[in-house]
């Protein structure tokens, strides 16, 4: 088994969270995005009233995601909890798709 330094961890830490920071809080935010232009579309917005704000909003969702990312104990956790919230969203989003609906 390979043991690493200290600084070795360190540094591993750093590229798992900024990798959560950024490929994870945009893959989320993404998620978010489709889901909330989708509920917005469906409470009576127009689709592109709908998608324009979904996607105004999603600025804010993406920052506030990777500040949560980076303020995570460790990247684990960070991963862990975009995983966690993911999943919902992927199931809200295929279940509320026109095309899913017989």
């Amino acid at each position: 088994m390979i043991r690493l330094t200290e600084q070795a961890r360190g540094r591993w830490s750093a590229v798992f969270r900024i990798a959560a920071g950024t490929l994870g809080a945009y893959g989320l935010t993404s998620l978010v995005t489709v889901a909330l232009s989708l509920l917005l579309a469906r409470i009576g917005m127009t689709r592109v009233e709908a998608v324009t704000a979904a996607t105004l909003a999603s600025f804010v969702v993406f920052a506030v995601i990777a500040m949560a990312t980076f303020h995570a104990r460790n990247a684990i956790r960070a991963w862990g909890w975009l995983l966690a919230l993911s999943v919902p969203l992927t199931l809200a989003v295929l279940l509320s798709s026109p095309g899913t609906h017989p």
